[in-house]
């Protein structure tokens, strides 16, 4: 990867470069909520980097008051982790953590994405456990299994009716055993070390509802170790909004008007022009779902007023106009062609001239629609037979008084089937009778 500036911002890849001055803020906000050095590295590499990042993120979480004197031990034996489901809200782990300087909380964490649900309780009681869980099931969905320890709480019969009411699987842990139970015995240490870093650096005697909050909202929004996602995006779809994404130089809001200028590209609306008669959708009428109107202006690119028939005028958008065409008229009557012949006008059907019925009793001559004789082409050769000058000294090509020059025309020559047919099933016998007298045996005179 390299070096390159956006909008003044220095970048290396998608992470922005923070200069020294800097650098200690950008720690702050990564260690919001105390989290360890491999989810501060993890939300790290997502959005910031320096030289030695690494290396100042560790020293940073080293010298953590808060963080230092809430550390654990490391853990012990081996541990057998639960099948991870594949669909968020399937299987879910619950435990109490505290009293914690006289508060105690309902822990509830999805195995799919390591979302955590952290709700204050005040009376540990069956009853009030079970309007908690009602209450998150509501906003989620029941889930189909659950984990707890063996407290009383959850060992009760009225909380056993519970889950068997709601077809809901109750796995126990067992007696004394707390790593069953592993993944919200985790949370509830993680939660414990913030609730003890939080009250040693601020010197406050309970946590805040605002600092709850700001703890789930950083846990929820940062890489989980185990998935190497949030717990956000494997529970909602979504990566939420935090403030490391005003970091980067393009702001989502910058997307979404590219996003939408080239879906105004990609289909272009229809342009009506003043008095351009259109079909309009019609919402009053029973009858007819487009009525005709005539556009009169328009109010914008997507905006037009049209007048209607009846005068009537009203708004309508672009997708509720149709152009309107009309049928074009005829611009005169269509001419009647029939073939004629000087020899027999209703049997001349090949080789007539086309003329004008009008003109038919009065004309021999072909005419054409303009008036003029149709000029004979010189490729086709005529059916007219020579004529000889000298012979007839009148034929010649001076035009008659009409303007027209006379044509000269004969019969034409028409197939007469039937006689062909006649001659070819006569020399057909004629043929057939040769071939027999061939073929007949030859007897001598003698014989």
């Amino acid at each position: 990867m390299e070096l390159f500036v956006k909008d003044n911002c220095v970048l290396w890849g998608d992470r922005v470069v923070i200069p020294k001055t800097l650098q200690r803020h950008i720690l702050d906000l990564l260690h919001t909520g105390h989290p360890g050095t491999t989810r501060m590295k993890q939300k790290a590499r997502g959005y910031v980097w320096w030289p030695n990042i690494d290396a100042d993120i560790t020293a940073y979480v080293n010298a953590c008051v808060g963080c230092a004197q809430t550390a654990r031990d490391p853990p012990r034996g081996c541990i057998q982790p639960w099948t991870w489901p594949t669909v968020p809200w399937f299987h879910l782990h619950l435990d109490f953590a505290g009293p914690i300087r006289g508060q105690t909380f309902l822990i509830i964490i999805d195995a799919h994405s390591k979302w955590p649900e952290v709700i204050p309780v005040s009376q540990l009681t069956t009853k009030a456990t079970v309007a908690i869980l009602l209450h998150l099931f509501a906003s989620f969905g029941y889930p189909r299994e659950i984990v707890t320890d063996n407290g009383a709480q959850f060992t009760s019969q009225e909380f056993q009716s519970f889950v068997t009411g709601h077809n809901i699987k109750h796995k126990l842990t067992a007696p004394y055993h707390p790593a069953t139970n592993g993944q919200a015995e985790r949370f509830v240490q993680t939660f414990k070390n913030y609730f003890k870093a939080s009250v040693a650096v601020t010197s406050q005697r309970s946590i805040s509802p605002q600092q709850l909050d700001s703890f789930l909202f950083t846990y929820r929004t940062t890489p989980h170790a185990t998935t190497g996602t949030t717990p956000a995006e494997l529970m909602l779809g979504r990566q939420p909004w935090t403030a490391f994404d005003m970091l980067r130089p393009q702001t989502v809001h910058e997307h979404v008007l590219q996003s939408q200028e080239k879906i105004v590209k990609s289909k272009e609306s229809p342009v009506f022009a003043t008095h351009q008669e259109v079909w309009t959708r019609s919402y009053g009428s029973a009858n007819s779902r487009w009525l005709p109107a005539t556009v009169a202006e328009s109010l914008g690119p997507k905006m037009y007023r049209v007048r209607l028939e009846d005068g009537s005028i009203t708004r309508r958008h672009v997708d509720q106009l149709r152009s309107r065409l009309r049928v074009p008229e005829p611009l005169t009557s269509p001419t009647l062609w029939v073939p004629v012949s000087t020899s027999n006008a209703s049997e001349d059907i090949w080789n007539g001239v086309w003329v004008d019925s009008e003109t038919l009793d009065s004309s021999p001559v072909g005419i054409c629609d303009s008036g003029s004789e149709v000029p004979p082409d010189p490729s086709v050769p005529s059916l007219t037979p020579p004529v000889d000058l000298s012979s007839n000294p009148t034929a010649s090509n001076t035009p008659p008084a009409g303007g027209c020059p006379q044509r000269h025309r004969r019969p034409p020559d028409r197939l007469l089937l039937q006689e062909r047919i006649r001659d070819f099933r006569r020399s057909s016998r004629r043929a057939q009778k040769d071939v027999d007298d061939d073929l007949a045996p030859q007897f001598s005179s003698e014989d």
